[in-house]
């Protein structure tokens, strides 16, 4: 079994590069090979309070991408609207899930299953970015990451006043820390997809060393909490293999750092931004565990004891650009 993923990200309301993609897909003869397409958040250019040109631009980039015609998963950035971080029964009226057409879903702060053995998870919203040698200076607020750009002093008044008994919380990293184990505890028995806006810490997805290398500007993107989690469900050991496996984690937010890393057994890609026309093409492959031992000598002890008899890895990725 085979799942090809289109995947996005940070596409800041450039309508022009979706309609561009959605041209070379075709061009390329790519488009009938995906599956599903994964959005990463910052679909749009949010404003310090959101305002309903904000909803209408989202709601623009949502309707943008079902022209593709595929089922469209997507989290909210840092610069989306603050009603994209609602529960899924507030959320805007854009999810899809009738027949005519394929679902349409935010997912942020859920669990979808794709396919046998295959769930992803969603968590929006952003950290701040600092820099790597002084990490109290801040260079990219996160501003908690759930409410675009708002300051600290407004964020308590301006979640009582608008989400009322909604539970947004005062900081991303805390509330990834007490969300996203209950989140992947939900999954039964599946590799999981994580999809963040925001990547982990300390890897090559996440440091923006921009050239020319000057160590005193280098930025780092990337969650403390996002690496912790996810390395204590990619086990290195064969006696921990029973936990709930974070396969891939696929994120956005850092525009400079594209490509592929990864922690312990875990991959972890960025497609960068289709702002600036970037973007990738991944595919999955489930196979029966005794043939995936075979083919990757150097995992085996691992693999041994995991506890299904197929599981789902990565077949291969396309970092791509318009």
């Amino acid at each position: 079994m085979h799942r090809t993923f289109l995947i996005v990200s940070d596409i800041h309301y450039r309508l022009d590069n979706i309609k561009k993609l959605q041209i070379w897909l075709i061009q390329k003869d790519r488009l009938k090979e995906i599956d599903f397409i994964i959005a990463c958040g910052d679909l749009v250019n949010g404003t310090p309070i959101t305002t309903e040109k904000d909803k209408q631009e989202f709601q623009e980039v949502i309707s943008a991408l079902k022209c593709f015609d595929k089922p469209l998963y997507y989290i909210p950035g840092n610069h989306d609207p603050d009603t994209s971080f609602l529960p899924q029964d507030q959320k805007d009226n854009l999810n899809q899930t009738s027949d005519e057409r394929p679902i349409t879903r935010n997912f942020h702060n859920e669990s979808v299953q794709l396919a046998p053995g295959l769930s992803i998870v969603g968590f929006g919203g952003s950290i701040d970015g600092v820099l790597r040698n002084s990490p109290e200076t801040v260079i990219w607020p996160g501003n908690g990451g759930l409410i675009p750009y708002i300051t600290d002093q407004e964020y308590p008044s301006y979640v009582y006043k608008n989400f009322m008994t909604h539970a947004c919380p005062e900081n991303t990293e805390t509330f990834l820390a007490e969300k996203l184990p209950i989140l992947i505890d939900q999954v039964n028995n599946d590799d999981i997809i994580l999809v963040t806006h925001f990547g982990p810490f300390k890897t090559g997805t996440t440091d923006v060393d921009k050239y020319p290398l000057q160590s005193s500007y280098a930025i780092e993107s990337g969650s403390k909490v996002l690496r912790d989690m996810i390395a204590s469900r990619s086990p290195l050991s064969p006696d921990e293999s029973s936990k709930q496996y974070i396969m891939l984690n696929i994120h956005g937010h850092s525009h400079y750092p594209f490509g592929l890393s990864h922690i312990g057994q875990t991959m972890i890609v960025n497609p960068s931004a289709l702002r600036d026309g970037r973007f990738a093409i991944l595919s999955l492959a489930q196979i029966d565990k005794d043939e995936f031992m075979e083919k990757d000598k150097e995992r085996r002890e691992y693999m041994k004891s995991f506890s299904r008899d197929k599981i789902w890895i990565l077949g291969g990725v396309e970092f791509l650009l318009l």
